[in-house]
């Protein structure tokens, strides 16, 4: 288990991000976290696969395209509305300073001044990505109620061909891609949801011997919830 830090997150390099608006709203910076925070261990317990996945194990599809695409399993750091961190026995005392600095209102405050939309008072949820071999995103658009996405990767070593990039696209063409993200470590990127906001995930390739991890932290609107 990691050593607790007083601040896990880096608010300064967070409110130095320019929002761009072509071919959506988005906001990219190195820097995300305390450096201590990158030696915590990866959370191993109380994660879950993607539904669809275990549809298509139910009806013995396991290996197929399907099944690869939804090769993804996440476990909550924050669940939505939550300030308290989810299961935090099993989690590496890192995490619960990254928790608590999620929670915060200079985390909001910071936020809403550099996306230029109001979360103060928006419930928002936190979770743990990984993404194993064969598996990807289609384009789409994120539904209405997710106002703001904060991604803040942490695969050390991930070069752009493992795959697994995060692409903000021009259309619903997945060939239509505009900028392309590698989920390196300490890198993050924040997204602004608009009905043209099509983006996806690369594939990461069969084999590979490390997966793509990623903390995810999104607000919902407040005529949502």
């Amino acid at each position: 288990m990691g050593t607790a830090v007083k601040s896990a997150l880096d608010l300064h390099s967070l409110s130095k991000v320019t929002m761009n608006r072509e071919p959506s709203q988005w906001g990219s910076y190195y820097g995300v976290f305390n450096p201590r925070v990158l030696e915590a261990k990866f959370p191993e317990d109380h994660f879950s696969y993607h539904s669809q996945r275990r549809i298509l194990e139910a009806i013995c599809k396991r290996g197929t395209d399907a099944w690869y695409q939804h090769n993804v399993r996440t476990r909550p750091l924050l669940e939505l509305g939550s300030k308290d961190p989810f299961e935090p026995d099993t989690l590496d005392p890192l995490w619960l300073c990254v928790a608590d600095d999620l929670s915060s209102r200079d985390y909001r405050e910071c936020l809403s001044e550099t996306v230029r939309h109001n979360v103060r008072d928006l419930k928002m949820q936190a979770h743990f990505w990984e993404f194993g071999e064969g598996s990807f995103f289609q384009p789409h658009v994120d539904k209405t109620h997710k106002i703001v996405t904060h991604l803040m990767y942490l695969t050390k070593g991930w070069t752009e061909g493992k795959g697994g990039c995060l692409q903000l696209l021009g259309s619903k063409n997945s060939a239509d891609i505009r900028r392309t993200f590698p989920p390196t470590a300490n890198f993050g990127v924040l997204l602004k949801r608009e009905p043209h906001a099509w983006h996806s995930v690369s594939k990461i390739p069969i084999g590979i011997d490390s997966p793509r991890l990623v903390l995810q932290a999104w607000f919902w609107g407040s005529d949502y919830v």
